[in-house]
């Protein structure tokens, strides 16, 4: 197989890829709207519970203490006196 044979099959192929690959991105894209989707669900989400809200005034106040816990041991040991 003579060089210029192997140039001109290697010339070939990235023709073809080149041509391949403007086709894919020239090709248009699938509609999505036309698709069915179904979705069930049995009971209500654990977060709206009967007691959410009193979780969330629990956590709240757990933040909340826990930041004044992390103030008042700066206030005693770094020498913060609330001037």
């Amino acid at each position: 197989m003579k060089i210029t044979n192997v140039k001109a099959m290697v010339a070939k192929g990235v023709t073809v890829g080149l041509l391949a690959g403007a086709f894919v991105l020239a090709a248009p894209a699938k509609a999505d709207a036309q698709q069915f989707a179904v979705g069930v669900q049995v009971g209500y989400p654990h977060y709206y519970g009967p007691d959410y809200h009193a979780r969330l005034r629990f956590e709240q106040q757990r933040r909340h203490e826990e930041w004044v816990r992390a103030h008042e041991f700066g206030r005693y040991h770094y020498g913060y006196r609330g001037r």
